[in-house]
């Protein structure tokens, strides 16, 4: 099992990978840790928007389950927002 974490600097308006695709499931935890309810990040595929993701709560911690050969990204409509991810596989 190996378990890895990330942290990023999302851009405003641009499409961010946060997670590979890899060959084996991965379980990740996706934290917007951004304190100002103002600041949205949301996630999806490779086409996501802020129009069309599932947003990550300020400050909440969620968990998806990517199968074999996904990808994750996140996108953010804000200025200094921060994501923070641990991906265990």
């Amino acid at each position: 099992m190996a378990v890895l974490t990330y942290s990023y600097d999302l851009v405003q308006n641009v499409r961010t990978l946060v997670v590979p695709a890899s060959t084996s499931v991965q379980k990740v935890c996706v934290h917007n840790h951004e304190h100002a309810t103002s600041k949205e990040i949301f996630i999806g595929n490779s086409e996501v928007t802020v129009n069309n993701g599932m947003h990550a709560v300020a400050t909440a911690t969620g968990e998806v389950q990517l199968l074999p050969g996904d990808d994750l990204y996140a996108i953010t409509a804000q200025t200094g927002v921060n994501l923070r991810i641990l991906v265990v596989r």
